[in-house]
């Protein structure tokens, strides 16, 4: 579809600045068969993209972090019949403490936590996770991620901290896996 390439390209757009704000040469991101961004060797990555925005956050690998993701959602309520498929138990009562008109868009920003995560642990461990295979706490502007099962280096119960951010009409959810620190229960 037209319009998911022009987010494609923007966002790798998005990728070669943020390499040049560090510096580096601003090289070609091409996308492995998985479609999951091949970022140069002594680089890590993450990009996100939506209609309206896109993102894309790169650090050189080891020297703050180990891994990074990013997920950029819109603004909007998540659409109910994805809560069952999306929300494990414990995080659908915590949606319904939230206030009625809230419990949706909070949902979304679950959803988008969810999606920080995958993208963070996935160079790490080559894993493909469902989205019960996580379990998110939020709270304002922050989450805690906790495994709810082996991965790759993270045991079930290793926990990966969160920001949430609100930008252009869209919800920015980001995390990173700590260097030398690792995942911790």
């Amino acid at each position: 579809v037209e319009s998911r390439k022009r987010e494609f390209h923007a966002a790798r757009a998005c990728a070669r600045q943020a390499m040049e704000m560090l510096d580096e040469p601003s090289v070609a991101i091409p996308a492995a068969s998985d479609r999951s961004p091949i970022w140069p060797a002594h680089l890590i990555g993450s990009i996100s993209h939506c209609s309206s925005f896109c993102i894309a956050t790169v650090a050189r690998k080891g020297e703050t972090c180990d891994a990074i993701g990013v997920d950029v959602e819109p603004a909007e309520d998540l659409p109910s019949d994805l809560l069952d498929t999306i929300c494990s138990p414990r995080e659908r009562a915590a949606l319904e403490d939230q206030p009625a008109d809230q419990c949706l868009l909070a949902a979304r920003i679950l959803f988008s936590a969810k999606e920080a995560v995958y993208k963070c642990q996935y160079p790490l461990t080559g894993e493909i996770l469902e989205f019960l295979d996580i379990e998110i706490t939020l709270s304002e502007r922050c989450f805690q991620a906790s495994f709810q099962r082996d991965v790759g280096p993270f045991s079930r119960g290793s926990i990966l901290e969160g920001r949430i951010a609100f930008a252009h009409g869209c919800i920015v959810t980001g995390v990173t896996v700590p260097v030398a620190e690792g995942p911790h229960a």
